[in-house]
């Protein structure tokens, strides 16, 4: 029986090799539920700062003081980050990072992070078992016609375990990095470098795929 990391590079060299691929369904589409990308938990894409700081208190039982704010000066957006002791199924702590438009000044993106904190959660094969939980929970339902993607490369470390597009605006995208993995490139077995730091989950939830809520540059500007 392979191990979790066997597993994992075993199934990209099966996925990229055919890369990208549709991710196999355990059902008919007929039979499974539409994905409809509305946010995480309580906290609603369109939710105030007000509205998201009460939806996140509540969801991980925080304290208004524990909600921390920046800014992120490239896109002009706010982001509110929370860090929470334990959220199944990823091994460990991990962080959530609520992004706010910058026109609209309401929520657009979500990001969960496991593996940033400390030293906890960062057996690779915990993480590797993690990913391909939520992997199989968000291929469980219907996504959009040809959007659903699985076991992608996209960086030397990173692979896209799932990406889906809903029916309306909304996207969903499962990565994990720090992961050494194998593939096939130029019709050889390749086997990617060892990764540089600890192995992290990470899912974007995103409410518009195509105008995200960012401060651009008008066209002609320059």
């Amino acid at each position: 029986m392979r191990n979790r990391s066997g597993f994992l590079a075993y199934c990209l060299y099966i996925c990229v090799a055919l890369a990208p691929v549709l991710w196999p369904s355990p059902a008919s589409a007929e039979d499974r539920q539409a994905y409809e990308v509305t946010g995480f938990r309580d906290a609603h894409f369109g939710m105030t700062e007000a509205e998201l700081r009460a939806a996140i208190a509540k969801d991980f039982m925080l304290k208004p003081a524990d909600i921390t704010s920046s800014v992120n000066p490239v896109e002009g957006t706010m982001v509110l980050t929370a860090k929470v002791a334990a959220l199944e199924p990823g091994p460990g702590p991990a962080v959530i990072a609520f992004i706010l438009g910058h026109a609209s000044k309401k929520l657009i993106q979500i990001n969960v992070i496991w593996g940033e904190q400390s030293t906890a959660g960062k057996d690779p094969n915990a993480m590797i078992a993690a990913g391909e939980r939520l992997a199989h929970y968000f291929a469980g339902y219907a996504w959009n016609k040809d959007t659903t993607r699985a076991g992608v490369p996209v960086g030397p470390n990173t692979v896209v375990l799932f990406s889906g597009e809903d029916s309306k605006t909304g996207a969903v995208r499962l990565v994990l990095d720090g992961v050494k993995y194998q593939m096939q490139k130029d019709g050889k077995d390749a086997t990617s470098p060892d990764p540089k730091g600890p192995p992290r989950i990470l899912i974007n939830y995103i409410a518009n795929r195509d105008n995200p809520d960012v401060v651009t540059i008008p066209r002609g500007e320059f």
